[in-house]
């Protein structure tokens, strides 16, 4: 019997190297909202020291001058938070985005995967029926050989 070959098995290549590449693409997006995390947290820290020396300059007393300039710098820091947050919130969209492709072409290679181990449990099947056959064959050949011999008179 020939040798086992899946009929979509270059279909199956095809579907592994998109699935691999999907997946280089959503760590790359995974990598950029670690980062983007990192970088907002570092923006939050920043507010947060510049509203605590303000307050513990407020309790000392200061300027009308220094308190427009801390007021304009927690302002300024505000808006880079709110800027950092957005531009997390749009890579966290894109990482699900390429979460559900990998999901995606993670089921098509599944589903060819099945498909090739049904197709090779068939073919194992079918060969060990011939197998079987074959054995059955040469059982009866040697039966049918040892019967002619001892009709024959010696």
């Amino acid at each position: 019997m020939k040798k086992f070959q899946f009929q979509l098995d270059t279909v199956l290549r095809y579907k592994l190297q998109v699935l691999d590449t999907r997946l280089a693409e959503h760590g790359a997006v995974m990598a950029q909202v670690n980062r983007q995390e990192e970088a907002l947290g570092q923006a939050q820290d920043n507010l947060w020291s510049c509203e605590e020396e303000y307050r513990q300059k407020q309790a000392e007393g200061m300027t009308v001058l220094e308190a427009m300039k801390y007021q304009t710098g927690i302002e300024v820091l505000e808006k880079v938070r709110r800027r950092e947050e957005e531009k997390l919130r749009r890579l966290q969209q894109l990482e699900e985005e390429k979460r559900a492709r990998v999901v995606e072409a993670k089921q098509e290679t599944s589903s060819l995967e099945r498909l090739k181990e049904l197709k090779l449990e068939e073919y194992n099947s079918a060969v060990a029926k011939e197998e079987e056959k074959l054995i059955d064959d040469l059982v009866m050949a040697r039966r049918a050989a040892s019967l002619a011999q001892a009709e024959t008179p010696a």
